[in-house]
């Protein structure tokens, strides 16, 4: 009994933390928008000045992050990011939340309008897109 309660209240403490900081996201020459499902793509960034205002976006998010007990978030729309061909990270939305993979599946919630505002950086309607 005792190891029942002590386990829970790792788990409970292990939800509460205040979250972990990942990296800045260094600015990448190409950014690929994919949908997941159905999986297709949506639009190739190319544009030095919209990349940069769309990295500057992600880097505002670098505390808080974690990584859910119940298993890595799916986002519905990612933004992967790349470097002269070479895959250099990622940031995706779901519903509810933005997401990084940086060595796990970091997660941390957003509202509507941080996701609109991302969208409208895009150039996409990212809340139709992962209206559930």
């Amino acid at each position: 009994m005792k190891w029942i309660i002590l386990l829970i209240n790792i788990l409970f403490l292990t939800s509460c933390s205040s979250g972990n900081t990942l990296p800045k996201q260094a600015i990448p020459t190409l950014i690929k928008v994919e949908q997941t499902f159905p999986k297709k793509e949506i639009r190739l960034i190319k544009d030095p000045e919209q990349i940069a205002q769309i990295i500057g976006f992600v880097n505002q998010y670098t505390d808080n992050w974690t990584v859910p007990w119940y298993g890595p978030p799916v986002g519905q729309i990612y933004f992967n990011f790349y470097s002269d061909n070479e895959y250099v990270g990622n940031f995706y939305v779901g519903p509810h939340f933005f997401g990084r993979d940086y060595g796990d599946f970091w997660s941390q919630n957003a509202n509507k309008s941080d996701i609109s505002k991302l969208g409208k950086l895009s150039e996409i309607d990212l809340l139709t897109l992962i209206a559930p």
